[in-house]
């Protein structure tokens, strides 16, 4: 049988370290008041920041008056930390703030605004680099066209990348794929010119995950994707991952157990009726590995301990290729909260491990 290989380790630090050729911008939404005036405040836009932002608003003076147009206000974004506007008319048509974000206000009956007024405004990102790293399926990279688009990386330091993942992407039979990469930085960092740095490689199309290995030593990444026949007029994708394979020496058993189970919530009512809800139905593999060397079991262990970090937030699917040879049974999911192993002659072991798929809910 083909090596089995499990990708858990992405050697992407995080968004920030993360460009795209285009993105989608993201939505602005209602203000969240904390006001005692009257003035309603409106948000509008399209965000076009890269990463989820809260916009704060709030009335610094109302020596010149307390209605629309004479109260002045200043403004920040929350990661920014100090105020970056003030003394700002409060008007009744729109005023753009920054990345997109702009805002009015609507007078009310009575006093408008009071000192100290404020209002929080939740922008979300962009449809970019965040949502392809938020392991998150639900959530998409999408450009706004489908020629001539790349995802860039910068890993910080050269690192020995084992394996590239695009997942759920929407990619055509006719696209073209390369990923280049080089240690040599542009502006920003994986903006080197197309044509520069080496080919790490040319994946072949696989579906519905885009999967290729390989292996390359280098700091900078990046994968370009020319499709301009796309029926959709767009390119999507949900998971980027660039980082390291772990492939056993020794693959699991030929009579391995594979199926799909029903994602659902069960309610039982009055009189014992059940209801509920039922989602996509999620693969599953129930595996066993027999007289695996001690480096083996550390592995599989390592793995574990990855995709169960601890806290909130800590449940960190992989992707899972069942077989090196057919990339396109690759599966994003969790494995089972435990590994069961048996002492074998030899100063090995036979070992229990089961994965099930963490799918989609948009579809």
């Amino acid at each position: 049988m083909s090596t089995c290989r499990f990708m858990y380790d992405n050697f992407i630090p995080g968004p920030q370290a993360l460009g795209v050729s285009s993105a989608r911008p993201g939505m602005v939404g209602l203000p969240a008041a904390e006001a005692l005036g009257s003035a309603t405040c409106l948000a509008a836009g399209e965000h076009t920041g890269d990463l989820d932002q809260v916009v704060v608003v709030e009335i610094d003076s109302v020596t010149a008056g307390s209605e629309v147009g004479l109260a002045t206000f200043r403004w920040k974004r929350q990661s920014a930390g100090a105020w970056e506007a003030t003394g700002v008319d409060t008007s009744v048509s729109l005023l753009t703030l920054a990345d997109g974000v702009r805002i009015k206000w609507v007078p009310g009956p009575g006093k408008d605004f009071y000192r100290g007024d404020r209002w929080s405004i939740l922008a979300t990102g962009r449809q970019g680099p965040q949502a392809l790293m938020d392991r998150d399926r639900d959530n998409a990279w999408r450009a706004t066209a489908c020629a001539g688009q790349w995802i860039g990386a910068d890993l910080g330091q050269a690192r020995r990348v084992r394996a590239l993942v695009l997942a759920d992407h929407n990619l055509s039979d006719a696209a073209s794929l390369t990923l280049r990469a080089s240690d040599i930085p542009g502006d920003p960092a994986w903006s080197f010119a197309p044509g520069d740095g080496v080919v790490a490689a040319t994946p072949a199309l696989t579906r519905p995950h885009l999967v290729c290995f390989l292996d390359a030593t280098h700091r900078y990444w990046r994968l370009e994707l020319d499709d301009p026949a796309n029926p959709e007029g767009l390119l999507r994708a949900s998971l980027f991952y660039l980082g390291d394979s772990f492939a056993p020496q020794r693959t699991f058993r030929a009579a391995y157990t594979q199926g799909r189970a029903a994602t659902r919530q069960l309610l039982k009512g009055a009189g014992g009726k059940v209801a509920g809800s039922s989602g996509a139905l999620a693969a599953y593999y129930q595996l066993e590995f027999a007289r695996l060397a001690q480096a083996d079991v550390d592995g599989l262990e390592a793995m574990l301990c990855a995709t169960h970090a601890g806290g909130e937030g800590g449940l960190r699917p992989l992707f899972f290729t069942p077989f090196e040879s057919d990339p396109g049974q690759t599966l994003y999911g969790l494995p089972g909260a435990e590994l069961s192993r048996q002492r074998a002659p030899g100063g090995r072991w036979n070992l229990g491990l089961s994965l099930q798929e963490v799918v989609r809910t948009d579809v």
